[in-house]
């Protein structure tokens, strides 16, 4: 069963970065959702995404011009780097960046579609990057008009995100594919709301904007769905205590608790 209501909406896309009192500087055309966009600097070994932020740096020319869907190599605990490229999904593993240049560069693999290799990473990093973005909602967005209805649908994405993370050390298949279902398309909705919120801001989460946060969830999200076999949808309160030794801070749950997963929440109110 998905997760995710049957929702008919048009989302904006946006073609500036964060600025500091609102989340987007204007709209292109009306299109089903926003398709992240990347600028490849080969000069410079830069990779920024279409709002001008860097999200990679590499110390050798791993990543053609006309990819897109770029989850980059961090360096810290997700090695190599995820990207499409006409239509193909690839993988590149033990990506060398600039801060280690001695790292072994392997050829690009091209992922199979409901191939099983990459879960455990594409769902950590998605849990990671769901997080950030949770906690940039919280703090820095929750003046905004249906903000509770947003952040609970930005909250069932990192549950989702947690759940296939434990879900693929049980090596539970049908389970994974089923959470997935429809998520592209909740994350979709959920983007359309964002973009036109303003940002007081409170405090910073991560190194980038809100819009390019969820440009990685949502090339991540694309890269966890082939990897598990579930094509893209068709268009039509309080602080959560760090765990033990300290470790990552995590988003609060939405007011009323989180959706459980599995069920659909109510339908949103439009503003």
């Amino acid at each position: 069963m998905s997760i995710v209501r049957v929702i008919s909406v048009a989302v904006f896309g946006a073609a500036l970065a964060l600025g500091a009192t609102s989340a987007y500087a204007q709209h292109h055309h009306h299109h089903n959702h926003h398709r992240p966009s990347y600028h490849i600097d080969h000069h410079d070994h830069v990779v920024r995404d279409s709002h001008g932020h860097v999200i990679g740096r590499y110390h050798h020319d791993v990543i053609h011009q006309d990819s897109n869907y770029i989850v980059p190599h961090t360096g810290h605990h997700h090695h190599g780097t995820y990207y499409v490229q006409s239509g193909q999904y690839y993988y590149r593993p033990q990506t060398a960046s600039v801060s280690s240049p001695h790292t072994t560069n392997y050829r690009p693999q091209q992922v199979t579609f409901g191939g099983f290799l990459h879960v455990d990473d594409l769902a950590s990093r998605l849990e990671t990057l769901s997080n950030e973005f949770c906690l940039d909602l919280h703090y820095n967005y929750s003046h905004n008009r249906g903000f509770q209805e947003t952040y609970r649908e930005a909250y069932q994405v990192l549950d989702v995100a947690k759940y296939i993370h434990a879900a693929e050390h049980q090596n539970d298949r049908r389970a994974i594919q089923e959470q997935l279902g429809g998520l592209d398309r909740l994350f979709h909705h959920i983007q359309g709301d964002v973009r036109g919120w303003s940002r007081h801001h409170h405090r910073q989460v991560g190194q980038l904007g809100i819009l390019s946060k969820m440009d990685l969830i949502e090339s991540t999200l694309h890269h966890l769905m082939n990897d598990v076999g579930v094509r893209p949808t068709p268009d039509a309160g309080g602080q959560q205590a760090p765990p033990p030794g300290g470790g990552q801070e995590q988003a609060p749950p939405p007011v009323g608790g989180a959706t459980p997963l599995g069920t659909s929440p109510p339908p949103p109110t439009v503003p």
